[in-house]
């Protein structure tokens, strides 16, 4: 800004003009200042909270992994513990119907026998029967004839 010369130096009214306007800038400039100085404090005082908050919740997700990895692992050892329970109640039913198919085994054999000797009785029965010498006498004579 240019100031007009007069008598004694420049005008006293314009530069206390320009005094005045630079006070008031300088005022504005200040109180931003300020204003910023406390967004700047907020925002830092915002962010530590935030930081606690994130190892809060990094402290937080690591102990539900952990928690959720050692039930993880109780449950494939109950499932185990399960798993072989039933694999040796399967095995002792497989061996309880082994025994009983062995045992149905000997009774068809038994029975096989049976049948067989009631046979061969049967037949020896026959023939040594009457009706049977009866028959073999008439078909030799026929034979001889």
């Amino acid at each position: 800004m240019e100031f007009k010369k007069q008598f004694r130096g420049y005008n006293k009214h314009m530069v206390n003009e320009y005094v005045k306007k630079n006070d008031e800038i300088i005022q504005l400039k200040d109180s931003e200042i300020e204003t910023l100085k406390q967004a700047k404090e907020a925002l830092v005082k915002q962010n530590e909270l935030l930081m606690h908050r994130v190892n809060i919740t990094e402290k937080t997700n690591e102990e539900i992994a952990r928690l959720a990895l050692k039930e993880a692992s109780d449950l494939i050892e109950k499932a185990k513990r399960n798993a072989n329970m039933i694999l040796k109640e399967s095995l002792d039913y497989v061996r309880t119907l082994n025994s009983e198919v062995e045992g149905y085994k000997d009774q068809a054999i038994a029975f096989r026998a049976n049948v067989e000797k009631m046979s061969k009785d049967l037949l020896d029965t026959i023939d040594q029967s009457e009706i049977f010498y009866l028959i073999k006498e008439s078909e030799n004579q026929s034979s001889e004839e």
